[in-house]
């Protein structure tokens, strides 16, 4: 019998009104109403918890009126045979089944008289039985709309998915709310009245949000337990929020009550191969790719094809979450990760999937300081510090397993690039107490370990590591490991003053270094002889020595940043920040121009120093080098400030204490003679602008970010000038008179027959820098060609004008 539908019969199965605020989610409402003003069918997608049935049912109300008659829905959570899913959908909507028909003809017959928005709650247990029943019902009822809820998508034609994410984050400085702690707060002001946001706890409330990943549910569930527990008693460990954030109220449904019955349902759902994989995957501290899951979770018992199987399961059931369309970015949230870390302890084989997994991460490291002083250092470096914290969990698993010294006698690369040397003697010093026995991996921790803590200032600590360096290479009888040894031992001695100390000892290592075949570590080594050279008050030899720097470089194909001059506007490391990491290795380069700078300002050329510095900054800022834009921001502050540029210098000086904090407690890496040039300049500059204007600019340099900072320490139009200024020349003055002492000094070498490569190679900076004063040599002159710059020094009588003899 055909049942007809009219408004005065309306179905059952009426919408639940709310019992609490709804908290945020306006994006996603938008999205999923205006998804229902085209779309028959839509499903919104997301783990359990999520908040898909509030956002569900929030959109069905305010949709409602455009159904004449309304919206209605069926929660299905209940029901475990799929074979009773048209009963159980009939029944909640109050129709009547008679037994000789099927129920999808009957409730086909009933909603084909009607206009109505049906919400299917919670389908992803009864997934195949929810698609083949709601496509027939839509086939046959052209008034009818279904809204479904599920954490994996019903797969049909005409399916519109909305993913939902977790609520917004505040931000890591707690600065702003957040969708997430708008909702902690509420809830637990209900449950617990004398609970407020406050200056004292709003770190601690922002922590907690990000500990739960902004999932609704363990919102919800933490707020009840501030009834009994004080806010820094909620988990902030890994490992305590599955135990510690159950049970919820009673009315909620049982898969809601406890976080662990929202994620045993999700277990529940998953093939024998994607529980396998969800715990082998629970290893990963951060994103991974489909390359690292593979070498970390592939054995016997999972081969490829059945881990790329699971895995596409695993995201399709709303376990793994796809970061990024264009790549295989991939993650597992927190909560999820922490109950696949349980079922792994219940496997056997953890262990070896420990292993796997430090091994992948020691062999990318393996591969970067391969690769360190080459053009690409820093795409190698970029996709390491995007698995940062992948790192930092190999480096848990390696020390749990007495192999901590492997990681870390590779890992120096990636702190020396972040900038962190506080960081890597934690875990290097750490990793030396582990094992005591003589190895390769043992004298490059000491080595390094002694560099990063020299640059900290503790010389006595870094000679110290040095020497046991030095000792346990001796008893290797290995080149390589002498090299490096020798390496830190010079590293040392940089700061004794003498001409006799640090220089001949780094030759000595750079030495040791060819002989090993160390491509990086003599790239390292010429780097090292410069700043020795400088160290020792010998800025020529400084500027000399890093020809040899930029030569090695050279030999692996990476492109010159211009090192100094009025010119260098353009190439690989532009004004504008861009840098092209095909053709520039930026971290030696960097630290060469900057110490280049150092050199040219202590010889009287400002100009050139500026634009070494600019360089250097643009440089260490494409790496996110904290020490190293410490170190170059800090000379731009001393040029500055030597300029009578004091509000430059007073916001350099400010974002480069700041820096200085990040990196460690000791500024100017514990030199005497840096720290007596940084308080010379910055009393220059705070005596210019008296106590209080100075303060406050620094304030201003103080709360740049580490983009910001490089962004204005680089961006500096106006020309140098300070000790390299010259006056204006008197009428009665030679011509050449007008040029400044480093364009008198090229344009000398111009009249010697000199090409402007060979007067680039000749005073170490680049030919786009000669290039530029050439013209400006012309300019100033009114000349044409450089045949007349030759005539008028010849007519002067400037030496050299004759030639190179």
């Amino acid at each position: 019998m055909h049942m007809a539908f009219s408004s005065a019969r309306p179905p059952g199965g009426k919408l639940p009104a709310d019992v609490t605020s709804f908290i945020g989610r306006e994006p996603e409402l938008a999205a999923l109403s205006a998804l229902l003003e085209r779309a028959r069918l839509v499903t919104v997608l997301g783990p359990g918890g999520v908040g898909k049935t509030r956002l569900a049912l929030r959109a069905a109300a305010q949709a409602a009126g455009n159904y004449a008659h309304g919206a209605r829905c069926v929660e299905l959570s209940d029901l475990r045979d799929p074979r009773l899913l048209p009963q159980a959908v009939a029944d909640a909507l109050g129709v009547a089944v008679q037994a000789s028909r099927p129920p999808l003809d009957a409730l086909a017959a009933y909603l084909a008289e009607c206009e109505l928005l049906l919400v299917l709650d919670t389908c992803e247990h009864l997934l195949d039985a929810c698609a083949a029943l709601t496509g027939p019902l839509l086939a046959r009822s052209h008034g009818l709309t279904v809204l479904a809820t599920s954490r994996q998508a019903l797969d049909i034609p005409g399916e519109h998915v909305l993913p939902l994410p977790p609520l917004p984050l505040p931000a890591p400085d707690a600065a702003g709310d957040g969708d997430a702690l708008t909702l902690l707060v509420q809830r637990a002001a209900a449950v617990a009245p004398g609970f407020a946001l406050t200056d004292a706890n709003r770190a601690q409330a922002a922590a907690l949000c990000h500990r739960l990943d902004g999932l609704p549910l363990a919102i919800e569930l933490a707020a009840v337990r501030l009834r009994a527990l004080p806010l820094d008693r909620l988990p902030a460990q890994a490992g305590d929020t599955l135990a510690l954030l159950g049970p919820g109220r009673s009315t909620s449904p049982a898969r809601h009550r406890t976080l662990r019955a929202a994620v045993d349902w999700s277990h529940e759902l998953c093939t024998p191969a994607e529980r396998l994989l969800w715990a082998r995957l629970s290893v990963f501290a951060g994103p991974f790719g489909l390359t690292a899951a593979d070498a970390v979770a592939r054995d016997a018992e999972l081969p490829a094809p059945v881990l790329l199987t699971a895995l596409v399961g695993l995201t399709e059931k709303s376990v793994v979450q796809r970061l990024d369309e264009r790549r295989d970015r991939y993650r597992l949230p927190a909560l999820l990760r922490e109950y696949g870390a349980e079922r792994l302890r219940e496997r056997e084989g953890r262990e070896a999937c420990r292993r796997r997994f430090v091994a992948h991460y020691r062999a990318q490291l393996v591969d970067f300081v391969a690769e360190f002083a080459t053009p690409a250092q820093l795409a190698r470096y970029r996709a390491l510090a995007r698995e940062r914290q992948n790192l930092y969990a190999a480096i848990e698993y390696a020390s749990a397993d007495a192999g901590l010294q492997e990681l870390t006698a590779v890992m120096w690369a990636y702190w020396l690039c972040a900038g962190q040397p506080a960081e890597a003697t934690t875990w290097m010093t750490r990793a030396l107490r582990e094992r005591r026995e003589p190895s390769q991996d043992r004298v490059m921790t000491l080595a390094w370990c002694s560099m990063f803590t020299g640059n900290q200032g503790d010389r006595a600590g870094a000679s110290a590591l040095a020497d046991e360096a030095v000792a346990t290479a001796d008893r290797l009888r290995d080149t390589r490991a002498s090299a490096w040894a020798a390496l830190a031992a010079s590293a040392t001695r940089f700061h004794d003053g003498g001409p006799s100390h640090g220089p001949v000892l780094v030759r000595a290592a750079g030495t040791l270094m060819h002989q090993a075949g160390d491509r990086t570590g003599r790239r390292i080594a010429a780097l090292h002889l410069s700043f020795a050279h400088l160290l020792a008050g010998q800025p020529a030899a400084t500027l000399d020595t890093a020809r040899t720097t930029l030569e090695l470089l050279g030999e692996d194909g990476t492109e010159p940043v211009d090192q100094g001059g009025e010119g260098g506007k353009g190439g690989k490391g532009d004004q504008n920040g861009h840098i092209d990491q095909d053709s520039t290795e930026c971290y030696v380069h960097g630290s060469q121009l900057s110490t280049c700078g150092l050199a040219h300002l202590m010889l009287g050329a400002p100009a050139e120093a500026a634009d070494a510095l600019r360089r250097a900054v643009l440089l260490k800022g494409s790496l996110e080098d904290v020490l190293g834009v410490a170190s170059a921001t800090e000379l731009l502050a001393w040029l500055a400030a030597d300029e009578g540029r004091a509000r430059r210098a007073a916001r350099l000086f400010g974002a480069t204490a700041a820096l200085w904090r990040r990196v460690g407690p000791h500024p100017m890496v514990g030199n005497a003679q840096l720290q007596t040039l940084h308080d010379a300049y910055e009393r220059q500059a705070r005596t210019a602008l008296g106590a209080r204007r100075f303060a406050a600019l620094a304030a201003e340099g103080a709360s740049l970010t580490l983009a910001q900072a490089v962004r204005y320490a680089a961006e500096d139009d106006r020309p140098a000038s300070g000790t390299g200024r010259r006056a204006l020349p008197a009428r009665t003055a030679p011509a050449s008179a007008a040029l400044t002492r480093r364009e008198r000094e090229v344009a000398g070498l111009v009249a010697a027959g000199l090409s402007n490569r060979r007067i680039a190679e000749r005073l170490v900076i680049s030919k786009r820098t000669v290039d530029a004063h050439v013209e400006h040599i012309l300019g100033k002159l009114g000349y044409a060609s450089r045949a007349q710059i030759t005539a008028l020094l010849r007519e002067e009588g400037a030496p050299g004008a004759g030639g190179e003899g």
